[in-house]
């Protein structure tokens, strides 16, 4: 393990630490209250929709978690608006950097494959049953990004990909959604 790659997990790490410490002392101290973002998000008016699905797709294509973005969709727009965001954001979340990987890819990449017996097991079924294996994956994994750049290394069709991604997301963000609901009353 070299020093340089040390220090940068140890930034990252301090980073992180810093990001939510702001975000449990604002919502400690309440400077951010639900009431406060549903204003916020009325006074966006017919943006707030859209700005959502893009923040959604920039964030999980940075590695931040999916699932806190369907969760934030229901709680912000409500049971119909709130499923229907966090679902199409939740598609768009995980094409976007997967038609962006494969536009960007150099031929000479070769395709990755996980260590891990349970999800290299997948992996090793991609070629023969693409679409079960994206279903799979997604049933389990959700909106990891790394899976999302993993798949877009592979020899996969974007057709079958999307179209496992589509199915599988469905039920897990309605899900989600009916959970974080229940949960808020």
């Amino acid at each position: 393990m070299s020093a340089r790659w040390t220090r940068r997990r140890i930034a990252l790490a301090i980073a992180i630490a810093i990001v939510v410490g702001v975000m449990a002392y604002m919502t400690i101290t309440g400077a951010i209250t639900a009431a406060g973002v549903k204003g916020w998000l009325d006074d966006m008016g017919p943006w707030a929709p859209p700005l959502f699905v893009v923040v959604f797709v920039a964030g999980s294509s940075v590695g931040l978690p999916g699932m806190a973005f369907v969760v934030g969709a229901r709680l912000a727009f409500g049971p119909w608006l709130g499923f229907a965001l966090a679902y199409g954001g939740g598609l768009l979340a995980v094409t976007v950097p997967f038609v962006a990987t494969r536009a960007l890819r150099r031929g000479d990449v070769p395709p990755w494959r996980p260590k891990g017996k349970r999800i290299g097991w997948m992996f090793s079924h991609l070629e023969a049953h693409p679409f079960l294996v994206v279903l799979g994956l997604r049933l389990i994994l959700w909106f990891n990004s790394a899976v999302t750049y993993a798949l877009a290394l592979s020899p996969i069709r974007t057709r079958d990909y999307v179209l496992g991604c589509a199915l599988a997301l469905a039920p897990v963000v309605a899900v989600a959604s009916f959970v974080s609901g229940w949960v808020t009353g």
